[in-house]
């Protein structure tokens, strides 16, 4: 087996792959490892039409930062989420994964409620299964006290980075922050803002699923009210006639919340499908950061 694998990276380094593992380290099954090599080789040989000029200067003004292409959309979601906390030493590759030493799910509780984690029992140098044990359960019971139920999951789930209970857990933690988010605000009261917002007078909401929003220009006018500077209205289609250029405006309306520094909830697909929640946690979230930019 090892030999094969010494043949597999000798035959990626024939075709310019870095020699980032070697065939035992292929053979142990690390999945971290393994991807490296992987997205090297993808790099290296993508097969792929380059972009032209015009799209590489159209993406890098867009600032769109594409990190919700993989895995469910609940993972991508949830993925999204952690990464818009901007959390220090905290991005999210791999939900499943990333989480199952505990310090990942230590630190987004901890930026939910500071009060509730037990730092001085964390193993902060969590190289072995045991202290990741510790870990998962110092995070499971901080999350008990955020009260969201845990019936059916235990720490070691965490640990052992099962799919299904891991979202359970994520999910509650996510609903408990845009909860904090949205706080007293009535929807009522985010819906007038939004249609109060320059640019949309001609596309007035009557509810959080309503079909004028599910070009992105709707919420792209939003981040305008925000920091009207933000936002290059060239690479806005408007417009958008197509379900490539809905996603596209969706996309850049995400992007440029997050760089305003809103915690993002959705992914674009929710604005194409109208998920009513999630578009009202957008909406609040930028008039909470357009409430805030009007106090000073």
């Amino acid at each position: 087996m090892v030999e094969r694998a010494d043949h597999l990276i000798k035959n990626g380094k024939n075709i310019g792959v870095a020699e980032l593992i070697s065939g035992k380290d292929w053979t142990k099954g690390n999945a971290k490892a393994n991807s490296i090599w992987v997205a090297e080789v993808f790099n290296t040989r993508h097969g792929l039409e380059e972009l032209t000029k015009q799209e590489q200067d159209d993406f890098e003004k867009a600032g769109i930062i594409d990190d919700d292409i993989e895995g469910t959309r609940e993972e991508r979601q949830f993925r999204l989420w952690i990464n818009s906390l901007e959390i220090e030493d905290v991005f999210i590759n791999n939900l499943y994964e990333d989480v199952r030493d505990g310090q990942v799910m230590l630190k987004v509780i901890h930026k939910i409620n500071p009060n509730v984690v037990e730092w001085n029992r964390v193993e902060k140098n969590a190289n072995n299964h045991f202290k990741r044990g510790i870990n998962c359960q110092v995070a499971f019971e901080a999350a008990q006290k955020l009260k969201i139920k845990l019936v059916g999951i235990g720490s070691q789930d965490i640990q052992a980075g099962n799919k299904k209970l891991v979202l359970a857990i994520v999910w509650q933690l996510m609903r408990v922050h845009y909860l904090q988010i949205i706080g007293n605000k009535q929807d009522a009261d985010v819906m007038k803002w939004a249609n109060s917002c320059k640019g949309n007078e001609g596309r007035q909401i009557k509810s959080f699923k309503d079909p004028n929003l599910a070009d992105g220009i709707f919420l792209i006018n939003l981040t305008a009210a925000v920091e009207p500077r933000i936002v290059d209205w060239d690479l806005v289609k408007n417009p958008a006639s197509t379900d490539e250029e809905k996603q596209m405006n969706s996309k850049y309306a995400i992007s440029i919340a997050r760089k305003l520094g809103a915690c993002i909830f959705m992914v674009w697909d929710d604005v194409l499908e109208l998920n009513q929640k999630m578009l009202l946690i957008f909406c609040a979230s930028l008039y909470e950061l357009w409430e805030e930019s009007n106090k000073h």
